[in-house]
């Protein structure tokens, strides 16, 4: 799904694929195959482009938002590398390519250590390092648990859209990082239901963000971008519950 909003941001979009491409795929010629099983895949495809959004928000440069939204796109395909290791019970076999996906999380996180200490944004880390916790511990719960499609979301998808707008605010310097992560969670839940189809959940996220968004007493309202985006949110939404209904 392509948004109009998304215009706005084709050329740091591009800009972070060709860093992608020159870095992380260029090092790690073996997470290829990885990057292939993501196409289509929703957080694949709008978690950069919603870090971009977030930034800009926040009136974060082109250059760290780009960086950033490099960060996240890195952290996601380490997090779905990692999702193929299985428990000993579901038959993990101690070959290469369990030693792939325990050495690409380790190269990842130091290789973004490195990134933001280059970009004087290890602000940021503690923020990160949570993200990360949280949804490991998501993964955890949810090989014993019945999980429908929209709590899986929740739990792991989710925080990274939440910690895309926490970080921003961070290195905005404007305070409010629960709010931030709060508002971020909601728009991550919007994004990611509209693909799902459930239109109705995704009004109420982006009604939640509306109202959050409203109760903002500065310029870092809903005014600029994420107007557009709320907007066009709720469009998609009526358009295709429309659509069900004839």
């Amino acid at each position: 799904m392509e948004y109009l909003f998304a215009r706005d941001y084709r050329q740091q979009l591009g800009e972070v694929e060709r860093i992608f491409k020159t870095g992380m795929l260029k090092s790690w010629p073996e997470i290829k195959p990885y990057v292939n099983l993501l196409e289509g895949d929703t957080t694949w495809e709008h978690l950069t482009l919603m870090t971009l959004v977030f930034n800009d928000h926040l009136g974060i440069d082109d250059r760290l938002s780009t960086v950033m939204a490099y960060i996240f796109k890195n952290l996601y395909l380490a997090q779905t590398i990692h999702c193929q290791v299985k428990d000993d019970e579901e038959g993990q076999e101690y070959n290469q390519d369990l030693q792939f996906a325990i050495l690409i999380g380790d190269y990842t996180f130091g290789y973004i250590m490195q990134l933001l200490l280059e970009n004087r944004a290890e602000q940021v880390l503690d923020s990160l390092a949570s993200m990360i916790c949280a949804i490991s511990e998501g993964l955890v719960r949810k090989r014993y648990q019945a999980w429908s499609p929209i709590k899986e979301i929740e739990e792991i998808r989710a925080p990274l859209y939440a910690t895309a707008f926490q970080t921003a605010a961070q290195l905005a310097g404007c305070g409010m990082e629960s709010f931030y992560h709060r508002l971020g969670h909601d728009m991550g839940m919007a994004v990611e239901l509209l693909y799902l189809g459930v239109n109705s959940q995704v009004e109420r996220y982006v009604r939640n963000s509306f109202e959050m968004l409203s109760s903002l007493k500065h310029d870092h309202s809903l005014g600029g971008v994420m107007g557009k985006v709320i907007s066009e949110l709720h469009e998609l939404a009526c358009s295709q519950g429309r659509a069900a209904v004839i």
